[in-house]
Order: C-alpha cells, then sequence, then structure tokens
C-alpha cells in the first residue's frame, strides 16, 4: 500500500526549515510514562533506494527504523503497527491511523538534496485533533542520515515532554578491544545508541575519565603516558591535543565548568586530594577543598551557581555541596550506604550518584539538598552515571555478576526501562554529550 498524508500547512512549515510547534494534547507524563505511553504510529516512508542510507535495506525503512528504535527506548510510547508505507506530499485522511487507535502520527518524506546532501521532512500529527504538533525539514550529509532521523525523535520527544530530545548525541567511552594479553584500551566517540563508532586514540597508552565540555565539540579525558597521569584538552573540529598544565600531584576526575572557560578536577599530593578550578585562558589554579582525607569527582550545577563533589571527610565517601569558591561546604547524602560519583542533571533538578552498599554498587537519583533520594538500578555493580541532555536518561557502566569486563547500559528515571548500548567490545567510564553542533 502505497499513500501520501501533509495538509498545505505542513508544507509551508517545512518551507521555513526550522521546527514548527503547535498547542495541542499530545503529552507524555515522563515521571509515569512507562506506566501510560502515548500510542504512536510511525510507519515507513514512500521512497525508493538512496545510495549510502540504510543498511541492507531502502531508505524510506531505514529511516523509519531509527525513529522508532529511538522512541521506544525511552518507554514513553507506544508503537502501533499500520500496514503501507506513507510520504509527506500529498493530502490524504488520517482515518487509518484513528483506526488503529493511534493517537499520534510521525510521517515524513526523504529524497537526495544534491551535493551529497540529504533532506528530511518530518512532521508529527496529533491524529485525533486531526493537526501537525510539530514539523521540521531536516538536511544532512548522505553518509550521516541517522542523525536525520535521530533529529526527527528529537522533535518528537520535545513536542511530547516539553523536554529536549537526547537522541542526536554522541557517548564517549573508554573501550578494551582485542583479545588479552595485547588487548588495547581506546578512547571512543560514538552515537548515543552505539553505531558509528570511532577511535580517538590509538590504544598506546591508558586513557580514562573522558568529559564533553558544552557545545560537544571539545572534550578531557586523563592519560598516563609514561606512567605519568596528565589532563589532556582535545578540540574534536581541529584535532589539536594539549596537556594542561597543573599544579604537582595526580590529577583526576576532570570536568569542564558550564561556560566552558574553566576545567574543575582533583588532584591528590602528600597522601590528600582536593578540588582545584583551572582557568583555561590564563592557566591559573585556585585550591578550593582542604579537608583531611580525599575531595574528589566535582560537577558544577549548570547554571555555575553550586559544586557537588565526593568526600571521604566523615570515614566514607559521601556527596557534598559547596559554592564555586569552595566556601558553603556541607554534606548531602544521608541515605544508606557511601555515595560516589555525582553528577548534576541538565535541568539542575537532580543529581545522580553510584550508592556503594558493601560490595554492591547502583545508581541512585537525588534532590540537590539530598531530599528524595531514590535508588533506580538493580545490578551487582553499577556505577559512573553520565546525563543524557534532556535529564530524563541516564548511561552508566554495569559489570554483570561473573563477568570480568564492564558495558554501558541505559536506564530511564523510573528505573523501569534498562537496556545495554550494543557494542562489539567492553566499554566503561560513559559521559554523554551535549546537542551536536
Amino acid at each position: 500500500m502505497r499513500k501520501s498524508l501533509a495538509p498545505a500547512v505542513l508544507l509551508l512549515c517545512l518551507m521555513a526549515g526550522r521546527p514548527a510547534l503547535a498547542e495541542g494534547p499530545l503529552h507524555v507524563d515522563i515521571t509515569q510514562g512507562v506506566a501510560s505511553p502515548l500510542l504512536i504510529a510511525i510507519p515507513d516512508l514512500l521512497t525508493g533506494p538512496i545510495a549510502g542510507v540504510g543498511e541492507g535495506t531502502d531508505a524510506g525503512t531505514a529511516l523509519a527504523e531509527v525513529v522508532r528504535a529511538d522512541l521506544l527506548s525511552t518507554g514513553l510510547y507506544h508503537l502501533l503497527g499500520v500496514e503501507g508505507r506513507y510520504s509527506a506530499s500529498t493530502e490524504t485522511g488520517l482515518a487509518p491511523f484513528a483506526r488503529a487507535g493511534a493517537q499520534a502520527l510521525v510521517l515524513g518524506r526523504v529524497r537526495p538534496a544534491g551535493n551529497d546532501l540529504l533532506s528530511y521532512d518530518c512532521a508529527l500529527y496529533d491524529v485525533f485533533g486531526a493537526r501537525i504538533e510539530a514539523s521540521q525539514r531536516i538536511t544532512v550529509p548522505v553518509a550521516q542520515w541517522r542523525r536525520a532521523a535521530h533529529r526527527c525523535a528529537d522533535l518528537v520527544f520535545s513536542a511530547t515532554t516539553g523536554d529536549p530530545g537526547h537522541f542526536d548525541t554522541r557517548l564517549l567511552v573508554v573501550a578494551q578491544k582485542g583479545e588479552a594479553p595485547g588487548q588495547a584500551v581506546r578512547l571512543v566517540s560514538m552515537d548515543y545508541d552505539g553505531a558509528n563508532p570511532s577511535d580517538l586514540t590509538q590504544g598506546r597508552e591508558l586513557v580514562a575519565m573522558p568529559r564533553y565540555a558544552p557545545g560537544s565539540r571539545r572534550i578531557l579525558y586523563l592519560s598516563f603516558d609514561d606512567g605519568r597521569a596528565v589532563l589532556v584538552l582535545a578540540n574534536l573540529d581541529t584535532g589539536q591535543m594539549a596537556s594542561l598544565k597543573l599544579p604537582e600531584g595526580v590529577p583526576s576526575a576532570a570536568r569542564f565548568s558550564p561556560d566552558g572557560r574553566s576545567v574543575i578536577f582533583s588532584l591528590a599530593r602528600d597522601g590528600d586530594a582536593d578540588i582545584y578550578l583551572l582557568d583555561l585562558a590564563s592557566g591559573t589554579t585556585r585550591q578550593l577543598t582542604s579537608a583531611p582525607g580525599a575531595d574528589t569527582s566535582p560537577c558544577f550545577a549548570p547554571d555555575g551557581a553550586s559544586i557537588v563533589f565526593e568526600s571521604d571527610r566523615s570515614g566514607q565517601p559521601q556527596i557534598y555541596r559547596m559554592a564555586p569558591d569552595g566556601s558553603d561546604q556541607m554534606r548531602i547524602s544521608f541515605g544508606k550506604g557511601a555515595h560516589a560519583s555525582p553528577a548534576w542533571s541538565p535541568q539542575g533538578d537532580l543529581i545522580a550518584f553510584t550508592q556503594i552498599d558493601g560490595d554492591r554498587l547502583r545508581i541512585g537519583i537525588m534532590k540537590p539538598d539530598g531530599s528524595k533520594e531514590r535508588i533506580i538500578t538493580d545490578g551487582a555493580r553499577d556505577e559512573d552515571p553520565s546525563w543524557g541532555v534532556s535529564g530524563r536518561a541516564l548511561m552508566f557502566q554495569r559489570t554483570v555478576s561473573g563477568a570480568a569486563l564492564p558495558a554501558i547500559w541505559m536506564t530511564d528515571l523510573t528505573g523501569k526501562v534498562v537496556r545495554r548500548i550494543a557494542t562489539p567490545w567492553s566499554a566503561s567510564e560513559p559521559a554523554w554529550s551535549g546537542k551536536r553542533p
């Protein structure tokens, strides 16, 4: 069956080349979304083969499959099957989708745009309201066709939740490739779903603790060159890499400030570890903590007004908060067990952490004041949480009982939607980017 669907208003919206939104009833409840998902239809697109698009299937099917996988991964949508292929090109009715019980419908049109570019018109319909909720014309290089589908899924997610989508993003991981004893450790960048991996280091030195800068075009990571730990700042556009000049000691757990102008990190020396702040322009450093014990894993609030960090000054690792100048330090974690590796959500409303209870590690979330602590994963060893730009999903490292090496997993805030990110090698220490430029 071949059909098409697009009122004239859609074509006008798409001609503008930017998202068009309409106020409407389509909405999914983020916190209870897995219990009442939005009923959505995402049929294959009506198009023929396009060279370079799809992996063993035609372009219309390949794009629709990625959009479906993105939205299903959140647990907020229930996919309804509808036979046939559809295209946003001429007007037709919504009756088949209404009869199937769909509340929402995602349609589009895809075609070559010249100069090795691909044009994808993506539209979200309110089926029962008989109107367009959001639409956008997306243009990408043909080789990046998956980005077009991810951006379409982002459009749908944003329109139905009010939060930015986290699909058109990248993930940094520390990958262990090859067979022991010659196994190489590399820093790898890939799409959030594990596709399109790219090695950023060549396995000649150990790497650890990668982090993205705001804008996702610069990264930080820890490199062990000749047994010496250094912080490396890399520009993904130019390929330039430079070791940061720091005070004497062993650095770790570095992150960018929200404006990208500074780097906050932990520095161990003389049997102690404290939090420091490095201004990238001037190269000056400032010590923010000086309490006995180990202070590590600092993370700025998204507005830059506070910093959370891990400290064992109370006898075991717990989470503390302080002002950007190091003043007003106070403990905020008081739940069961120890608390480590805090990470502030992009919206500033939650802090993720690793709970350590005996030999068991799990991922938890709490309010910035430490209240309403909740454990959301149930693995034997779950650690190193990293937020998606939506603020509604987390990547983390999981080592399954009996397994020697870890893998990357993703969960929603309910902890009910958990899945592994497929990679052909073991991976650890995930760092999730913001929106790609």
